[in-house]
């Protein structure tokens, strides 16, 4: 085999037929066994059910982007095909179920036939036939090969009676794999397994507000932003943090500034329609001066919009969504490791100048994995807002006073005479 530089594999079904998780667990073990990955998903938008597919791109090299064309396609249906077959590179390979559908004539690029349903039932596991293409995919083209058994038992493993079913039908797809009379030359493999991170945007940002020290978070359920919900709510668990599902993304927000008045650091997550019901109360921690941060993980609009797509829509709602004179911080992350250091920013901002922020995903980022050197922590240290026990006296604490790293942003004297007078009781001045 030749070793290419990178290699973009799309694996495309029904939703329900596990097609996704296919994808996930091949980005997983890739991931582990020291590949860089960037992967792009799509969901149905039917409540029954629809076309989804999920590709991961996979290198060597760090990559940024999905890719232009994909190289392999393992298409679960005739749908998949119909599809997605315009997307294919110059010199692709088709990997398809013969007992579903037969390409075309007219395709000119390699095809192999895999049954994985036949070969799922023979292993003992008819619902199996998604770990069997794991294990074909990997057993053909490298990805991460000698991590997939662990993969496995971390996704499938949870029933102990299911987990050997499952590596049983991931053994019989890499037999099926060498079994293969191959005339194409696809493989990569990684070069050195190194220490990395795997996650999704929402993790990133899950993880940025807990490190910079999120003590409370209201949130309501809204595609593609509930995994924050659910992520900062199970680490609030640990962290002895609160967490409230309100009724609506107005009282969500509403709880937020009330927590941050009591003096924890608040954050809320959304999608474009919370933010526009949000807007009024954004206005209100503008004027009040009342530090909130609220994730905004846009999807396609106008209006409820389209839940399962993706767009960058909010920019001018964020930005200028308000009445009169009501400033806020916009921040925009582009990579899933900017997730992490931008939310933990967001929190920090809203902490010094006490105004609420805005941090601006969107759905490709928000369930994208990448692969992530570890965190430098001291690009982000924490910054808490000022107290008025413990620094101050409280007959001497003044709220609005914002004094930062950089000094005092008060020109006046009689701020610089306060200033001063702060100064002389502090411990140690």
């Amino acid at each position: 085999m030749i070793q290419k530089e990178d290699l973009v594999i799309r694996v495309a079904g029904e939703s329900g037929d596990g097609s996704s998780a296919t994808g996930e667990m091949l980005a997983q073990a890739a991931a582990r066994s020291g590949l860089h990955v960037f992967t792009f998903r799509t969901t149905p938008a039917e409540i029954k059910g629809g076309a989804v597919m999920f590709q991961v791109r996979a290198s060597n090299n760090p990559v940024r982007s999905m890719g232009d064309a994909v190289d392999v396609l393992f298409a679960f249906n005739q749908e998949a095909w119909n599809l997605h077959h315009q997307s294919l590179a110059a010199n692709p390979v088709l990997l398809f179920d013969p007992e579903e559908f037969t390409p075309p004539e007219s395709y000119t690029g390699i095809a192999y036939p895999v049954p994985i349903g036949k070969i799922a039932n023979e292993a003992g596991n008819r619902r199996g036939k998604n770990v069997v293409a794991m294990g074909v995919v990997a057993g053909m083209f490298g990805l991460g090969l000698s991590k997939l058994e662990d993969i496995v038992q971390a996704k499938l493993g949870k029933k102990v009676e299911f987990l050997e079913s499952n590596l049983a039908a991931l053994r019989a797809g890499i037999e099926y794999a060498r079994s293969i009379e191959r005339t194409d030359n696809l493989w990569v493999e990684s070069e050195g397994e190194r220490e990395r991170y795997v996650m999704t945007g929402n993790q990133a940002i899950t993880a940025g507000g807990m490190h910079a020290g999120v003590g409370f978070f209201g949130g309501y359920p809204i595609t593609p932003a509930s995994d924050i919900m659910e992520g900062v709510a199970s680490a609030l668990m640990e962290t002895h943090g609160s967490y409230l599902q309100a009724e609506d993304e107005i009282a969500s927000i509403m709880a937020c500034i009330g927590a941050s008045y009591a003096g924890k650091k608040a954050m809320t997550a959304t999608s474009g329609p919370g933010l526009a019901l949000m807007s009024e109360a954004i206005g209100f921690a503008s004027m009040t001066e009342i530090p909130v941060v609220i994730v905004d993980a846009q999807r396609g609009g106008p209006s409820t919009g389209l839940p399962t797509k993706t767009e960058q829509s909010d920019l001018n709602i964020a930005i200028y969504g308000g009445h009169g004179d009501s400033p806020r911080i916009v921040l925009a992350p582009a990579s899933v490791a900017e997730c992490f250091y931008i939310t933990a920013q967001s929190v920090n901002l809203a902490e010094e100048y006490q105004t609420p922020v805005i941090v601006l995903s969107d759905y490709s980022l928000s369930f994208r994995t990448e692969t992530v050197d570890p965190f430098d922590f001291s690009k982000c240290p924490v910054v808490n807002r000022k107290q008025a026990e413990g620094e101050f006296e409280p007959k001497e604490y003044k709220r609005y006073l914002r004094i930062n790293r950089r000094g005092p942003h008060l020109a006046h004297g009689a701020a610089r005479r306060a200033e001063r007078k702060l100064h002389r009781h502090r411990p140690g001045a």
